[in-house]
């Protein structure tokens, strides 16, 4: 259960609630989660529960939107510490180390919650909406929209089959593929590593 303190504000409460939440999707399914299940885990009145999530659709929402909120928070991070700030690769790189360092308990949630969208379509809505925004900021970081592309489309990919362990790549050459792409960022092609960049990269 998650702890619960006797006086919260209602925006913890919230987050409390959506933690329960996710602990309920991961411990039970999604067939699993219902309302008096995340009542009990977020140790929260029904009533208390349904002035902020009316229905199990919402509490699934406001799953999603947390996730996606937590993910936007640390690609803002990844690109605040980039060692090349100012550089065209920098949001691409920021990009490319938010997603694959992507919460082990989040990343567990993504397989049930596509199953919910499965049934509900419109649950995906904050995710396209999210895409947009990333593809925008693709379009205006300067770097080569072709090779952008490339590199968001494979990290996509072992993002996707590492949420639903699916062909996920052993080490060592999950790091060596990273790394590649990582180079890729620098302008340095498919053939070079982290270790070979040299400082083409200041010259942009």
């Amino acid at each position: 259960m998650v702890n619960v303190q006797k006086t919260k504000s209602p925006f913890q409460t919230r987050d409390t609630i959506l933690q329960a939440t996710s602990q309920v999707i991961l411990d039970k399914g999604i067939e699993g989660l219902t309302l008096d299940a995340v009542a009990k885990e977020a140790g929260v009145s029904k009533g208390g529960l349904l002035y902020h999530f009316p229905s199990k659709e919402a509490l699934i929402v406001g799953t999603i939107a947390k996730l996606i909120d937590d993910h936007e928070t640390a690609l803002q991070q990844e690109f605040d510490r980039d060692e090349n700030p100012g550089t065209s690769g920098q949001w691409v790189r920021a990009y490319l180390r938010a997603t694959l360092n992507y919460d082990k308990q989040a990343l567990a949630l993504i397989a049930p919650l596509a199953q919910a969208a499965i049934a509900n379509p419109d649950l995906l809505k904050p995710a396209l909406d999210l895409d947009k925004r990333w593809q925008q900021k693709l379009e205006a970081s300067g770097f080569d929209l072709v090779e952008a592309t490339i590199i968001q489309l494979a990290i996509d990919g072992l993002w996707l089959s590492e949420s639903f362990n699916i062909g996920s790549l052993e080490e060592p050459l999950r790091s060596q593929v990273i790394e590649k792409l990582l180079a890729m960022t620098y302008g340095r092609g498919m053939g070079e590593t982290m270790e070979t960049r040299g400082q083409g990269d200041k010259g942009e």
